[in-house]
């Protein structure tokens, strides 16, 4: 598949997951991780703009499917889940708007919450904030960051006043694990805009740090020391330290290859492995990393199903699921908890039309 093909899947497809994991300290590889928390996994389809849920087996990390869910909107992509894991939204990016959705607690099911709400043109990537009040919203049409405050108990959305610029085509919002800062990649700008965040959850713009072409994923070391961006044009991974203070970004190492076309970067919890989808290739790559230098050294890649754009961990990371956007479906693989391998967790399960992204719920 041509590059630009690949580029404008990427794009309207919302293939951009939310990578950062605030997980805590190192541990040694002989320690098993705890049993997978996961319950049930959402799959957004972008094609045939709906949902696929599942549930997850906690012993295989299996999946199996459970209903098939509207959207009530064009070109579903990112779904992301309050704290209490009681309401989901759903960003909408062709119909400009998100979808609010409560979430059964025991049977992982969906049910819509009002009708979807209006958002800025092109709401690509979407991130509840670190206080769990306030639905951040990266608008990649319109160049900026809007944002909606969350009701605990509908899970309703109330539009905040005003919204933050970014440059040109954003393409996530990611926040440092203190949540004192945050960072989005923009794709055509070539650079990653830098904010402050404060007590109140308002975004500052602090100024741009210019990385590689097309600017496709961020991953944040859960220590916060380290940052990872990838760069869909010239297939790499650029690692930078982060300033504990001013939260500004300084280039490490020279970038390292990935894969053709990395579409996300995704840190493992305990901050030793970070994988990298590359939707040209079919592959994931992993890499591991230093836990001084933050520097990346490859470790392997595995065969994935056709274009995949999005992956993402368990909670205890022993399970890691891929969405394959053109295969219609997910891959499921365990990882080895030494060397950060994947090995495939049985068959692909299929999903709708353009999977884009998977969020695991509780």
């Amino acid at each position: 598949m041509a590059f630009r093909k690949i580029a404008r899947c990427m794009l309207f497809s919302v293939v951009l997951t939310l990578l950062v994991s605030c997980g805590g300290g190192m541990s040694t590889p002989s320690t098993p991780p705890p049993i997978a928390k996961a319950r049930f996994a959402l799959v957004a389809n972008s094609f045939s703009n709906n949902i696929s849920t599942f549930a997850v087996d906690p012993q295989t990390g299996q999946l199996t499917p459970k209903n098939t869910v509207p959207t009530g909107g064009i070109t579903p992509g990112v779904i992301a889940v309050e704290p209490s894991g009681h309401f989901a939204y759903v960003s909408n990016v062709d119909s400009n708007d998100i979808s609010v959705f409560a979430i059964d607690a025991i049977t992982g099911g969906l049910t819509m919450v009002g009708t979807p709400v209006p958002a800025d043109n092109g709401p690509r990537s979407i991130v509840v904030g670190p206080t769990g009040t306030i639905l951040y919203v990266v608008n990649q049409d319109s160049n900026h960051i809007s944002g909606f405050s969350i009701n605990a108990n509908t899970g309703a959305l109330t539009p905040l006043a005003g919204s933050v610029p970014t440059d040109a085509a954003p393409v996530q919002l990611s926040f440092h694990p203190s949540g004192h800062f945050a960072y989005v990649p923009n794709f055509n700008a070539n650079d990653v805009t830098v904010y402050r965040v404060d007590n109140s959850g308002a975004l500052g713009l602090l100024g741009a740090t210019p990385v590689g072409l097309s600017l496709s994923s961020i991953g944040m070391h859960p220590s916060g020391k380290f940052a990872y961006v990838a760069s869909l044009a010239s297939n790499q991974i650029t690692t930078f330290s982060i300033d504990q203070t001013s939260g500004a970004l300084t280039k490490v190492a020279e970038p390292v290859t990935s894969g053709d076309g990395p579409t996300s970067i995704t840190v493992d919890s305990q901050g030793r492995f970070a994988y990298v989808t590359n939707a040209i290739a079919s592959s994931v790559s992993v890499f591991a990393i230093d836990a001084n230098t933050g520097a990346l050294t490859p470790q392997s890649t595995v065969s994935a199903s056709t274009t995949p754009v999005a992956l993402t961990l368990d909670a205890s990371g022993r399970f890691a699921y891929v969405a394959n956007v053109s295969s219609d479906n997910v891959t499921a693989f365990t990882v080895d908890a030494t060397t950060g391998a994947l090995t495939p967790a049985g068959t692909p399960v299929n999903a709708g039309m353009g999977p884009a992204s998977v969020t695991l719920i509780k």
